[in-house]
């Protein structure tokens, strides 16, 4: 009797085994998929689409955009005189310290703006003394229109190819 005792003794033992060796290599499987698509997404969001304007990074076409821009009495011209078009312009509109940003298309109703935007030696006039109020100065920033691989995408040039107008 004593040796059935022992015998399933063991036979507990055996029986008390933890998750099998198929079990646990799908779930390392499972947790590394998991881990690596976090990493993937997180990355991914981080990365920049690239836009393309004349075969080159839109970035570096922001240099050759050459344009004029004046503010009188409420009127705003501007003049291209680049051979890059100006899809569209932001205006960055100072008062007080604080600045808020707006789009062309957004003032004057944008219906002086050209649809196609402002190719080489264009001009726009429009009148957007309502929207600039008692600002002091105004920073006009090129949009620029390429190619991504999602098809047509803006860019905005900002910082030093903005130009200034103190009002």
């Amino acid at each position: 009797m004593g040796k059935n005792k022992k015998e399933g003794q063991k036979k507990r033992k055996v029986m008390k085994s933890g998750l099998s060796p198929v079990i646990t290599s799908v779930l390392l499987i499972a947790l590394v998929v998991v881990i690596i698509s976090v990493i993937f997404l997180w990355f991914r969001g981080m990365v920049e689409e690239g836009v393309v304007k004349f075969e080159k990074n839109i970035k570096l076409v922001c240099d050759d955009v050459e344009f004029e821009a004046s503010y009188n009495s409420g009127t705003l011209n501007i003049v291209n005189n680049g051979n890059v078009p100006i899809f569209k312009i932001n205006l960055r509109i100072f008062n007080q310290g604080n600045y808020q940003t707006k789009n062309i298309e957004d003032l004057d109703g944008g219906n002086a703006w050209p649809a196609n935007g402002l190719g080489q030696g264009a001009t726009f006039s429009g009148n957007i003394g309502a929207e600039v109020g008692s600002a002091d100065k105004i920073v006009i920033l090129p949009i620029l229109l390429g190619t991504s691989s999602k098809g047509k995408k803006t860019f905005v040039c900002e910082g030093q190819y903005g130009k200034e107008i103190t009002i």
